[in-house]
């Protein structure tokens, strides 16, 4: 049977943080429930920050070709509840705006380790493929991470220098930036190819005419959500 170290209470921690008898058994729970799985570049952890009144377990996956992060996901429990969805990747904190596939639940601490254990199984089920964008079938000026099930963004890039002549400024205009700059490819066209990064596949909708790939080339520039 597969064994990882996922939602371990560490020794260096229980020096510094206060755990809760609820904290240890949810802990306990959940990690006995999620033993058995098999997952390639998935990390795990329980967090106990000082400014919450929660204990986070957190999972985090990357790229398999590419020593690049792609997404936390992960649950606070606070005694009686618990609520789950994608993390901040610094803060741990849950997103503003929740996802519909958020998590909310109350109960015992076993019906909440059984009902978060059973919420990051469907997240780690859900689709996820790399869709890229080439200019002149040569240049990948664009790319996206996404949850392909509900075509939710994990991140992405945008090349001005390599993308075709004038569209970073009609992709302005039109709204589709967002912060400082970030060209959001939501606004762009069908996108040339993409890759399977993880998860049922069988799952994804995918736009139409995009062309699979089992390779990829570089992808250099920077990441943002």
């Amino acid at each position: 049977m597969p064994e990882h170290p996922w939602f371990v209470i560490e020794a260096e921690d229980v020096e510094e943080f206060e755990y809760t008898d609820d904290e240890r058994a949810f802990a306990a729970a959940l990690r006995e429930r999620t033993a058995g799985w098999a997952e390639p570049h998935v990390g795990g952890e329980l967090l106990r920050p000082d400014a919450w009144d929660s204990l986070v377990a957190c999972l985090n996956f990357g790229d398999p070709q590419a020593p690049r992060h792609l997404v936390d996901i992960g649950v606070h429990f606070y005694g009686d509840r618990v609520r789950g969805d994608r993390l901040h990747n610094q803060l741990f904190a849950l997103t503003d705006r929740p996802s519909n596939w958020a998590l909310e639940a109350t109960g015992t601490v076993e019906e909440l380790a059984d009902r978060s254990a059973r919420w990051f199984r469907a997240v780690l089920d859900k689709p996820v493929v790399l869709y890229v964008w080439l200019n002149d079938d040569r240049y990948a000026y664009a790319a996206r991470f996404a949850f392909a099930d509900d075509d939710r963004t994990i991140s992405q890039l945008y090349r001005r220098d390599l993308a075709p002549a004038g569209q970073a400024e009609e992709l302005i205009a039109a709204g589709h930036v967002h912060g400082r700059g970030w060209i959001q490819t939501a606004g762009l066209p069908v996108p040339t190819l993409y890759q399977h990064v993880r998860g049922d596949l069988g799952r994804a909708v995918l736009p139409s005419g995009v062309r699979a790939v089992a390779e990829r080339g570089p992808l250099a520039g920077v990441w943002y959500e």
